[in-house]
């Protein structure tokens, strides 16, 4: 069984600082190359990936700058394969972001690239895709892969049926921590670390990693690493920080 490589690129959200940049994940398979949200942590893979060449997807869970800020690097990027940009309804917009006057444009880049707006459930691209909506302030998807591994990544939400849906039995549960601990804001949906737990206990997942902390209220990696703190079920989590590797 070949190896399957996750690196986080980017952890933090709302905005870059000392604590890292914003979201970006990849996830590195046998047969296609696959990038969740492009937050400034997006302008790291030129420098990690010199040369892409299978086919490169971008899945969007949904279109804050803190999510798509990076791709203003796209012509940086060598995706020789191709890239394939999904994400929830309205994901057409990038094609208006991506060119003049903010970046370069899609035409003038050296590679093809498509946007295509995902429906909610199954989709078989190269590899089957699960979308489900999340709870945010606008719409957010949550994605479940299914490789040799499965990876489900559900960021910018609260708690909601979608994380347990995608989340159900899978090997990696990617999800947020953007409060602190004991912290709730119904009118701004986000998880913090206590419900994150559970969410995953209830869903099977084998392993939960945390990213997407918010940079105004983690202000250092020792506040993030204290969350191992709060009970002996969080002993097994994984904190995430940046450029952090994960083989599965």
């Amino acid at each position: 069984m070949e190896e399957i490589t996750v690196i986080f690129h980017g952890t933090n959200g709302w905005y870059t600082s000392k604590t890292g940049y914003t979201t970006c994940i990849t996830i590195d398979t046998p047969d296609c190359f696959i990038i969740l949200d492009a937050g400034e942590g997006f302008t790291k893979i030129p420098d990690v990936y010199l040369c892409i060449k299978k086919p490169a997807l971008l899945f969007f869970s949904h279109f804050h700058l803190d999510h798509i800020s990076g791709l203003h690097t796209l012509a940086r990027c060598r995706f020789e394969g191709g890239l394939s940009i999904y994400g929830p309804p309205g994901v057409q917009i990038l094609s208006g972001f991506i060119g003049y006057p903010y970046t370069v444009p899609i035409d003038e880049l050296t590679y093809p690239v498509t946007i295509t707006e995902l429906p909610e459930g199954r989709s078989d691209l190269c590899i089957p895709v699960q979308t489900a909506f999340l709870v945010h302030t606008q719409p957010v998807f949550g994605y479940r892969f299914e490789f040799s591994k499965t990876i489900a990544f559900c960021t910018d939400t609260g708690p909601c049926e979608g994380i347990l849906t995608l989340g159900a039995g899978a090997d990696l549960l990617i999800t947020e921590c953007a409060y602190l601990p004991g912290q709730e804001n119904p009118g701004w949906p986000h998880l913090n670390p206590e419900v994150a737990v559970r969410l995953a206990t209830e869903a099977g997942a084998d392993q939960l990693a945390l990213v997407h902390f918010a940079a105004d209220l983690y202000t250092t990696l020792d506040q993030r690493l204290s969350i191992r703190n709060i009970g002996p079920q969080f002993s097994d989590v994984i904190i995430g920080t940046d450029d952090m590797v994960i083989r599965l």
